[in-house]
């Protein structure tokens, strides 16, 4: 094997492609033109809520002093009446997703006012995917209310884990068992996409340890579950109170493999299958739309302090210190104008995120042979146990899922 450090985020797999493919393009031009016309591509909204009640102890993300936490949903709200009368905003949305942050550490009132600004100022696809990011301990009864009341019908729960000495260490509130009777609700009150978020390789951990979160997830009704292998990040608490023993542990590869396919493999003896490289979906119970359409040629149309999108090729950001470009182009000028062949270059990345890609359709949209550059890459791959390849798809096995961030910056860079 020739990788000695797993990428475990997305984010490291591409990081060098969008300054390659910049282009020298005036924004302003540029969007004047898109913005006043209907969308060219199929099109979700992302809204960011930079606010926690708790920030757990291996978290690194600012919190804004900025923004007044009160008023946010006002500030929402202002940012969703600016774009709403562009005619690129005309056509149906087909997913929204609230991300942070914590968009449930928000008041219900809050929330409820936003979930109104979005159905009174855009038209909302019917079977649009609406989804929210929460933690266990704000899933409150009257919380699950509202967002029953404005259509959401996708949860993504913050659990981490399930064992209790393990969520204090976290930062988590609330115990175990609190957690998975907040989930259960959600899914009785008839919110049946919901799905969790699982940490694993945790300091210390052993597979017995990891049978106990398993046998709490198969035990529920869920959609879905993301698993992360705990990255740590210095200046956090936790990273801090860390031994060097413990650093050890968590960095031994052998180790953190063999927890991820015990994951892998447990749960698809209950019908659990890969979606993502850190997402198993439970018997294809979840899309994840906002994601497929916002990588698959879609736009992304960003919303509050700290989202980024893209409106067709500007890629941009949303700081609330950062001015729009103008009253008449409602949309934050932190943004650059990517060439065509990054769009296509980034669907690219999704499929191999979702495990599997046929590199002859790549290949022919954009006009060279991959394989020119990645030959060397697959056939060492396919002798590693990391590829196969059948009528023309390659797949990932699961060790490859394991170093798919690596073989995935690895062919980027080749390319």
């Amino acid at each position: 094997m020739m990788y000695t450090v797993r990428y475990k985020s997305h984010h490291d797999a591409s990081r060098a492609l969008k300054d390659r493919y910049t282009q020298a393009i005036d924004k302003e031009v540029y969007l004047q033109e898109i913005l006043t016309r209907p969308a060219a591509s199929r099109r979700v909204v992302y809204l960011h809520v930079p606010f926690c009640n708790k920030v757990c102890s291996f978290c690194p993300f600012h919190r804004p002093d900025i923004l007044k936490r009160r008023e946010y949903h006002e500030y929402i709200v202002k940012e969703i009446q600016r774009l709403a009368p562009l005619t690129y905003m005309e056509a149906p949305v087909d997913a929204i997703n609230f991300g942070g942050g914590t968009p449930t550490a928000l008041q219900p009132d809050q929330m409820r006012v936003i979930l109104h600004a979005l159905r009174e100022n855009f038209q909302i696809a019917p079977h649009a995917e609406i989804s929210v990011e929460s933690s266990a301990t704000e899933l409150t009864d009257e919380m699950l209310e509202v967002l029953l009341e404005g259509g959401v019908n996708r949860l993504s729960i913050g659990i981490q884990s399930f064992q209790d000495d393990r969520r204090k260490m976290l930062g988590r509130r609330g115990s175990g068992e609190f957690a998975a009777r907040r989930v259960e609700n959600a899914i009785r009150a008839g919110i049946s996409n919901t799905g969790i978020d699982l940490l694993y390789n945790l300091p210390g951990q052993t597979e017995e340890e990891l049978e106990k979160d398993l046998a709490m997830i198969r035990s529920l009704d869920l959609a879905g579950i993301s698993f992360y292998s705990l990255m740590i990040h210095e200046k956090t608490p936790l990273a801090s109170r860390l031994t060097e023993e413990q650093r050890r542990d968590m960095a031994d590869l052998k180790k953190e493999y063999a927890l991820f396919a015990k994951i892998c493999e447990d749960l698809a003896e209950d019908g659990y299958e890969p979606l993502e490289l850190t997402k198993l979906v439970h018997r294809r119970r979840d899309r994840y739309d906002y994601m497929r359409i916002r990588h698959t040629g879609g736009s992304c149309v960003a919303i509050g302090h700290g989202a980024g999108g893209n409106i067709e090729q500007y890629l941009y950001h949303n700081t609330a210190a950062v001015p729009i470009l103008s009253e008449q182009i409602p949309i934050s000028s932190r943004g650059r104008i990517v060439h065509p062949e990054y769009r296509i270059l980034d669907q690219m990345i999704y499929d191999m995120q979702t495990t599997k890609v046929r590199l002859d359709d790549y290949s022919a949209r954009l006009k060279k042979d991959l394989r020119v550059f990645l030959s060397g890459s697959i056939e060492r791959m396919k002798k590693e146990g990391l590829l196969i390849e059948e009528n023309g798809e390659i797949r990932m096995t699961m060790r490859g899922m394991f170093w798919g961030n690596n073989i995935i910056d690895e062919w980027i860079r080749q390319i």
